[in-house]
């Protein structure tokens, strides 16, 4: 059971506190560099979806997925995720998916090797739909198409229509940048205050 005082306690708050911060100083920074000034498209960039592809965009830089086989490898790891969550269908519920919507965002052999093609003709490169299936247990492919262009419009993404007709997007490093920053400071100030 949870002690609501004494140190634990204090400790929690002081934690709260700096993800809070470090939420609103991301946002402020994210704003900032944004080359976009209208307040409505800024509005958009402090908004979840802009927080969850930072998150996303920055993994992949972390993990280093930069060829088309690494590619490939996170496409096969997530077809594994998307399998285990339609044997789980409490969690199916816990992220507001269908099983439909799920096996939906599955790479198969008509999906997969656009996937690969636009990886290896430009490290970064992906279809903004395949974008969306990685995305699918945070946000919508509306969601995430939205917050596409909202990023072309700060100068984070970069997109272009594909012979294919596809959108097919890549990040310019931007909000990688801030995101890792933000994280940075975060792990900092929490070892300061002795929180980690």
């Amino acid at each position: 059971m949870l002690e609501w005082n004494g140190d634990e306690l204090a400790l929690d708050i002081s934690l709260l506190e700096q993800v809070r911060a470090a939420r609103i100083n991301f946002s402020d920074r994210v704003c900032a560099a944004s080359a976009s000034a209208d307040e409505k498209h800024l509005a958009q960039l402090r908004s979840e979806p802009t927080y969850l592809m930072a998150e996303f965009l920055y993994s992949m830089k972390v993990f280093g997925i930069s060829t088309a086989e690494d590619i490939e490898r996170f496409a096969d790891l997530h077809n594994d995720y998307v399998v285990s969550l339609t044997r789980d269908p409490a969690k199916l519920q816990r992220l507001g998916l269908s099983q439909d919507r799920a096996l939906a965002s599955m790479f198969t052999a008509d999906t997969k090797p656009r996937l690969i093609q636009n990886w290896a003709d430009k490290s970064g490169a992906i279809d903004q739909s395949n974008l969306a299936r990685f995305l699918v247990a945070v946000m919508s492919s509306e969601t995430c198409r939205k917050t596409l262009i909202d990023f072309e419009m700060a100068g984070f993404m970069q997109r272009t229509r594909s012979p294919y007709g596809t959108m097919v997007v890549w990040s310019t490093g931007k909000i990688e940048e801030i995101f890792g920053e933000m994280l940075r400071n975060l792990r900092l100030s929490l070892q300061e205050l002795k929180i980690l």
